[in-house]
């Protein structure tokens, strides 16, 4: 409801700056003034339908409808962010004593800007993930470990704009790195079970030597199904790390192996979801103190309470801020978070961020990339 009502402002603030856009020119064109509101009306309709299709639209592959509608939610974001800037340059000219831009030539600025910019953005979230390498010194990082690799997924999202086939892809990229470890880190789905089940059908052909770890994010807990899909993920062979840890190698002892520790997403905590919340002090027991930690927690404010707690903790895995995915809320995104997007050092702690391995919601990408990242964790 609180979306949909600041939908609706943005969509009042669009009808009052592009409804009569061309008016003057077409005084005569009756016909063609009520073709661009009826065209206006539909555009802002499909917008404000687009999270319905997470309920309505979800399938094993995207529909037309829902990419549609997530299309114009995200162009519906880039119109009232050009809008705005646009009536911010214009009065800074008035107060220059300057003659501004027309309403006219606002509105057809805008239009081709919007237009362009999205374009572009849908063209972006068409190629494949990257595959970003980073390197990341470990204190203390056994010489038997040296080389180690994890392979990190985030935010893969399937739902009404991310299907089977993307999935299949991102499985096929991770096959390739031939990681030691593959790691999932959040934010799988944006559905229920009885939805998307055959959605996620690929993650049972990740290979990896020694296993596939999946933690919660907060999308999995909108859901209000993660038991379920807790279930469903451990059917097709991706161990779960609901506040426990697990050894790797397991067959090694603890000063040649690595604890990795997978904690519930806190915005479980947040809505009081029953039996979940982020519980470091109980996911960490049993960790020796002759391992090296590594921390799998979807989002980077999860990263700084563990980074405050007692708790020593070597390398932390994040994923959640899609690097904002797109303007304007890369500015809130970077704001927001204490840990972006990138490599950080804390200390001797390393915190890692992923930028997404697909997207949420409106398939655009602007100023951003997703990725999927090797990480290979060497001695210093």
């Amino acid at each position: 409801m609180f979306l949909e009502c600041v939908l609706t402002l943005m969509s009042i603030f669009v009808w009052k700056n592009l409804s009569s856009a061309c008016q003057d020119k077409c005084q005569q064109a009756s016909t063609l003034r009520l073709m661009w509101k009826l065209i206006l009306i539909l555009y802002m309709m499909l917008a404000h339908g687009s999270y319905t299709s997470n309920f309505l639209l979800n399938r094993t592959e995207p529909t037309y409808l829902g990419t549609i509608s997530y299309l114009c939610l995200g162009a519906h974001m880039q119109m009232c962010t050009f809008l705005v800037i646009a009536k911010a340059v214009n009065f800074v000219i008035r107060l220059w004593k300057k003659r501004p831009l027309k309403d006219d030539h606002t509105a057809i600025l805008a239009i081709v800007y919007v237009l362009s910019i999205t374009s572009y953005g849908y063209y972006k979230v068409c190629e494949p993930p990257i595959v970003k390498n980073v390197t990341i010194p470990l204190k203390n990082l056994p010489h038997s470990l040296d080389g180690f690799t994890i392979t990190l997924l985030s935010d893969i999202h399937i739902g009404p704009t991310v299907g089977k086939k993307q999935l299949e892809v991102a499985v096929e990229i991770t096959n390739n790195l031939q990681s030691d470890i593959v790691v999932i880190d959040g934010d799988l789905v944006d559905g229920l079970v009885s939805q998307l089940r055959d959605a996620v059908q690929p993650l049972r052909n990740i290979r990896s030597k020694h296993g596939i770890f999946y933690v919660t994010g907060n999308h999995e807990y909108y859901t209000m199904d993660v038991e379920n899909w807790m279930e469903t993920i451990k059917e097709l062979g991706v161990q779960v790390l609901h506040n426990t840890n697990v050894k790797v190698p397991a067959d090694k002892a603890d000063d040649n192996s690595l604890c990795f520790i997978g904690t519930d997403d806190i915005e479980a905590d947040r809505i009081r979801y029953e039996n979940h919340g982020m519980k470091l002090d109980t996911a960490i027991k049993g960790c020796s103190e002759e391992q090296r930690t590594i921390l799998i927690a979807h989002q980077p404010k999860a990263a700084k309470i563990a980074l405050q707690s007692i708790n020593k903790i070597d390398l932390i895995l994040c994923g959640h801020t899609h690097g904002g995915q797109m303007f304007p809320y890369i500015i809130s995104s970077y704001l927001i978070n204490p840990f972006y997007a990138g490599l950080y050092q804390h200390g001797d702690t390393f915190i890692y961020v992923s930028m997404g391995t697909y997207y949420w919601g409106f398939p655009m990408r602007i100023g951003t990339q997703h990725e999927i990242t090797k990480i290979t964790l060497v001695t210093v």
